[in-house]
């Protein structure tokens, strides 16, 4: 799933406890895509472009179940017992879940049980499909922002954003070429979208 979907599910949670501020929801459905971008760019995680198509084939540190319900259970205890907000920790540990609950729809066969196991391998594939990934996609964003009820200038940033990302979606053959060459060029791609994303949806979310 693209960030904007994403962070609109961090309007699903506050919907749902309205005092908890937005901003520390948005991080928590990130946390997960904020660790692959750094292991990215410290070469530990890695993505392959094979047959002029874009594989996330190496991503069990950042998005494997264990990994992502350790990192849930660690803010969790941060949060509850370093600052006291039982409320925060509870939902920023859900909004943590989240990513890889939603992962494991929208993803390849790439998601794994543990870091320390190759098998078994989850992922519904349906990135494979970017029509069909598309319209699920846009249909989700635009579902939690009905459930949140919000304005429709964040209607308009969640569609904005949807549809700005189409290319990357159908993105295949020899555009891929420079994310080959430039390993730096998708991990960059994904933290401008998470921040971007970020700040429309913050901003028009209060």
């Amino acid at each position: 799933m693209y960030a904007i979907n994403h962070a609109a599910t961090a309007l699903l949670i506050k919907k749902n406890k309205p005092e908890l501020p937005l901003w520390p929801l948005l991080i928590a459905v990130q946390l997960v895509e904020i660790l692959w971008v750094i292991f990215n760019y410290l070469g530990i995680e890695h993505y392959t472009v094979l047959a002029g198509h874009l594989h996330l084939d190496f991503l069990p540190y950042s998005h494997s179940i264990f990994s992502g319900v350790l990192l849930a259970a660690m803010s969790y205890l941060i949060i509850a017992k370093g600052y006291g907000n039982r409320k925060l920790a509870i939902a920023f540990a859900i909004g943590v879940l989240s990513h890889i609950a939603i992962d494991l729809i929208f993803h390849e066969h790439d998601i794994r049980l543990s870091p320390f196991a190759y098998y078994p391998v989850w992922g519904l594939g349906i990135i494979k499909y970017p029509l069909v990934n598309f319209i699920l996609e846009l249909f989700y964003g635009i579902g939690c922002w009905w459930y949140f009820r919000g304005n429709k200038r964040l209607l308009a940033v969640i569609i904005i954003f949807n549809l700005a990302d189409l290319p990357a979606m159908f993105a295949s053959g020899d555009m891929l070429n420079p994310l080959q060459y430039y390993r730096f060029l998708l991990p960059t791609f994904i933290l401008i979208q998470m921040l971007l994303t970020w700040y429309f949806v913050w901003r028009y979310a209060r």
